[in-house]
């Protein structure tokens, strides 16, 4: 059996995402992997219902 070595990728983004990550490390106390991983695996936020009046 051979042993499946992990690929590495590289994703350029802008430096406004760069900077949300680096806050995200920071507030966590961890590296933009961690950061990364934390917003992946973060749950979705439910939808708001929308206030319409229906009279």
């Amino acid at each position: 059996m051979t042993d499946a070595t992990p690929e590495r990728r590289q994703i350029e983004v802008d430096a406004d995402v760069y900077d949300v990550l680096e806050r995200t490390a920071a507030s966590r106390d961890t590296d933009i992997n961690g950061a990364l991983r934390y917003l992946v695996e973060a749950p979705t936020p439910p939808i708001a219902a929308s206030d319409d009046d229906e009279d």
